[in-house]
């Protein structure tokens, strides 16, 4: 089996950005599976950048803590960074490498100061690369500085054994509305790489060799939310920028053959309200928002949930309360999604488990919306959005066959007799489009009639109270249960249980022993009943999920009286490491109740 752990990274804004996908897809090209991920700091350039991609013969979805294969072409990756307080703003990623592993850094790297003597440390003149290349292109070296991160992916390829023939191709994909001068000039450089290390007469790396080529798809997480809204026939995605939200709006208005309409309104507020005037027009509208947009759209929220207008919103979790780290990851948004907004109506929070997963689930939250008709809260997170993965392309195209419509009761037309609001045995109501010419349709954030009228009637009162809450059975009913969760293993045999849900989902299960089984739930919100039978069955049950509080426990605990004991929790902002999480896994059969994760 092949398996390796590659890393890279330099200052934000120097072109190192786009070596994940680079690398990624020239070893994809070679016929190997990849799973990547980007870690940044929250500013636009200067700061630094690291990107991490696994490699391997099978399918992988998770990374672990260390890695075999580090490059680098500036001293702070590989030493680290203080402040002007001589704070430490990072440590540097000499530590992050593997035993036995290899650190490619710059020629003018002072390799005296790495103390680490169980690695093989290597240098590679960057600048004397591009000054070679500037000459043979008469060019100036200044318009060849960007392409570093082409050096460090073309060194990387051949340093591996791998022939590097594919790179145009990949930096096409990469540099698809660059120039062909863009294109030749960083071939070029990847060419003057290749001949300065065999002329140098480096060492390989590693001895890979080219697969069979398979039909894979370089897939990013907020790509796959965004193919999601396309295959529900999302018509129109508003947003207001916010980080790590803006990438799946940005690739959407860059891709106007998904069918979807952009918008970028002035406001968080403004974004909701006109996903929610949409919606009552009769097309599928969506919103891409992180934790703190959500919480400027809360009471708009509430309005959609009054009027029962299918709404859908991805929340792109990130580091938090406040601004938090913008660029960092977490799931503490679990519970405000699942309460969102002030007084009592249904609502539907889903949470998908993979970048793969997060295609279906958005899709059917499209579904859920219009079937039930209230908000659907989808729960991303900058883990999810910002990962990165080799997907099979029949995957995608199955999704998309086994994919079908439901609008619920959306009819076509109304009549003289139409009551929007009309109380029926399942509470859900005929729903004509806004401006349907058969019939007149009243939508007010008011306690209303059926018609839609303000009223203040008591009993009405009542029964549209219990219309708008009592949907809970329709939709627990309606879902089938591998919508609801996913089972692995076996939950009643295993020496322990793990109930987890979303980012962390894909790291459990590299983690997992045949002895264990997980329970990955998707509906968080209404909590299938099932759970609850679950857990009871279960010898010995742990929670994982990366907030503080424990959040998806206190939901279980609120919803089935089951108060799980042992948690395994990461707060610190950077996504589960599958090894990380079997090491927590250990301690808890050691009888630890509380263990916290801080691998960076």
């Amino acid at each position: 089996m092949v398996e390796l752990n590659w890393m890279t990274g330099g200052k934000q804004g120097s072109g190192i950005d786009s070596a994940l996908g680079l690398f990624s897809r020239m070893m994809m090209k070679h016929g190997y599976y990849t799973y990547g991920y980007r870690e940044y700091f929250s500013n636009i350039k200067g700061m630094h950048s690291f990107f991490t991609v696994r490699v391997s013969d099978k399918p992988v979805r998770a990374l672990g803590s260390l890695v075999d294969f580090a490059i680098f072409f500036d001293d702070e990756s590989v030493f680290g960074e203080k402040n002007l307080r001589g704070e430490v703003v990072h440590e540097g990623h000499v530590k992050d490498v593997r035993q036995g592993g290899t650190l490619i850094v710059d020629t003018k790297t002072d390799t005296s100061k790495i103390s680490r003597k169980d690695i093989k440390v290597l240098q590679l003149d960057f600048d004397g690369i591009l000054n070679a290349c500037a000459k043979d292109l008469n060019v100036k070296v200044s318009d060849l500085v960007i392409a570093k991160n082409v050096i460090c992916v073309a060194a990387s390829v051949h340093m591996l054994g791998l022939p590097t023939v594919e790179i145009e191709d990949a930096l096409k994909a990469i540099f698809g509305n660059k120039s062909a001068g863009v294109i030749n000039m960083n071939v070029a450089v990847a060419d003057k790489t290749i001949n300065y290390i065999d002329y140098q007469k480096m060492p390989k790396v590693a001895d890979l060799r080219p697969l069979p080529k398979k039909e894979l798809l370089y897939m990013e997480g907020f790509t796959a939310t965004a193919i999601g809204k396309a295959i529900a026939g999302c018509k129109m995605q508003v947003y207001y920028p916010i980080t790590p939200a803006s990438d799946e709006s940005n690739f959407i208005e860059a891709h106007p053959e998904l069918g979807i309409r952009v918008v970028q309104p002035e406001s968080e507020l403004a974004v909701v309200g006109m996903a929610t005037g949409a919606a009552l027009t009769g097309i599928r509208p969506s919103l891409s928002t992180s934790g703190p947009g959500l919480s400027l759209m809360t009471e708009t929220v509430t309005w959609a949930g009054m009027t029962e207008t299918p709404l859908v919103l991805i929340d792109h979790q990130r580091g938090s309360p406040a601004t938090g780290q913008p660029t960092r990851t977490e799931q503490a948004d679990l519970l405000f999604a699942a309460h969102i907004g002030h007084g009592d109506f249904n609502k539907i929070v889903v949470a998908p488990g993979g970048v793969e997963e997060s295609i279906s689930v958005v899709a059917l939250a499209f579904n859920y919306a219009e079937r039930f008709q209230l908000p659907v809260i989808v729960l991303g997170e900058k883990s999810l959005s910002q990962a990165s993965l080799s997907m099979d392309k029949n995957m995608v195209v199955k999704i998309k066959s086994d994919y079908k419509i439901d609008r619920g009761k959306l009819i076509d037309a109304g009549g003289p007799s139409y009551k929007r609001y009309q109380f029926t045995p399942d509470n859900i109501s005929n729903r004509i489009r806004l401006g349907d010419p058969t019939a007149v349709t009243w939508a007010t954030g008011d306690e209303h009639d059926e018609i839609g009228h303000i009223s203040e009637d008591v009993n009405i009162r009542n029964r549209m109270m219990e219309k708008r809450t009592q949907k809970i059975g329709a939709i627990l009913s309606g879902i089938p249960a591998g919508e609801k969760y996913n089972i692995f293993g076996d939950p009643a045999k295993a020496d322990l249980l793990i109930v987890g849900w979303g980012g962390p989902s894909t790291a459990v299960l590299e983690a997992m022993t045949p002895n264990f089984a997980f329970l990955q739930i998707k509906l968080i919100e209404p909590l299938p009943t099932e759970v609850g039978d679950i857990i009871k069955k279960a010898k010995k049950v742990v929670c994982i999920e990366q907030n503080i509080g424990g959040q998806l426990r206190e939901h279980i605990a609120a919803k089935t009286g089951i108060l799980i004991d042992k948690q395994i929790l990461k707060y610190n902002g950077r996504p589960m490491k599958y090894d990380e999480i079997r090491e927590g896994l250990v301690k808890i059969m050691k009888g630890e109740k509380r263990v916290v994760l801080n691998a960076s």
